[in-house]
């Protein structure tokens, strides 16, 4: 709550500041859309009741709310640095207050230029023909690992592309499909269209979304065109112990269709077909967090 001018600023009103910054900085807690936490260490240390607060103590308070912000925005919020001889203020507190009343609700934000993207896993196949799968698990070494990835504004992203050149009609409407497609991204609580094409139906369902108890569940679906629609392109996820689990399946249902003398004809897809899982975590001096362990999961037939 915001100091009127004369109020004598003490340990309670600093404490109360150094546990919102931790709480957005510090050990992940909560649960859900409720969640905060980087699993990063703050420099303002804790106080007893009735110390005096120094202004080392004060801007190292400053220092861990600019560096939440500098993380969300990649531009430290301006925050007066506390002198040692006038003190901390009621203007200086409530510029503190602000500050990380802001870097709060914006917890869950990444500055790109704060970030890492890394490619967990890409897989080609060449040739194929009825139900191939992507099968990838991304784990992290703990639970506060695994939090604070996603707290931190971390995202996991599937990009397929199919590369062909020939004529066959079966191989050229799976090419457009899979290149026609939306890229899906996963943060903490949506999947949404990021980048790619404009084909396809996203399902909002996002990392804390899902049910600890590993029900899968599809985020995303596409189809092929007359005679193909039988065939489907389709994303799901689910949530694994400290991880999550994508699933990205290529479904040629399509058994041909007979148009002439003799049985329908159901010819291999051709061309190159790629799948690519990426990681963006947050990096630098301000918050980083490390990167996830990546398995082939059970399905996979890449």
């Amino acid at each position: 709550m915001a100091v009127s001018v004369g109020t004598s600023i003490n340990e309670t009103h600093y404490t109360t500041l150094r546990s919102g910054i931790n709480t957005v900085m510090g050990t992940p807690t909560g649960s859900g859309n409720s969640s905060a936490g980087y699993n990063v260490a703050i420099s303002a240390p804790s106080v007893s009741v009735g110390s005096t607060i120094t202004a080392s103590q004060w801007n190292n308070l400053r220092g861990d709310i600019r560096k939440a912000s500098a993380h969300q925005t990649n531009s430290a919020v301006s925050l007066t640095t506390v002198d040692t001889d006038t003190g901390i203020t009621a203007d200086i507190h409530n510029e503190f207050e602000t500050a990380l009343a802001t870097v709060t609700s914006n917890r869950f934000t990444l500055a790109t230029a704060q970030s890492t993207l890394s490619t967990a896993r890409t897989a080609n196949k060449g040739n194929w023909n009825g139900i191939q799968q992507h099968d990838v698990r991304l784990t992290w070494a703990s639970a506060n690992a695994f939090k604070a990835f996603w707290n931190a504004g971390g995202t996991v992203k599937v990009v397929s592309s199919l590369a062909y050149t020939g004529s066959e009609a079966k191989t050229l409407d799976w090419k457009s499909l899979v290149n026609d497609a939306k890229n899906v991204s996963i943060n903490y609580t949506s999947a949404y269209a990021d980048g790619g094409g404009n084909q396809g139906t996203i399902t909002n369902t996002g990392m804390y979304d899902l049910n600890t108890n590993g029900t899968e569940v599809q985020i995303f679906q596409d189809g092929g065109t007359n005679p193909y629609a039988e065939n489907d392109y389709q994303i799901f996820i689910r949530y694994i112990t400290n991880g999550i689990r994508v699933r990205v399946v290529f479904r040629d249902d399509d058994a041909g269709d007979q148009t002439g003398v003799g049985g329908p004809e159901d010819e291999n897809v051709k061309g190159t077909l790629t799948s690519a899982i990426t990681v963006r975590r947050a990096t630098g001096s301000n918050v980083e967090v490390t990167s996830p362990s990546v398995a082939t999961g059970g399905s996979n037939t890449f």
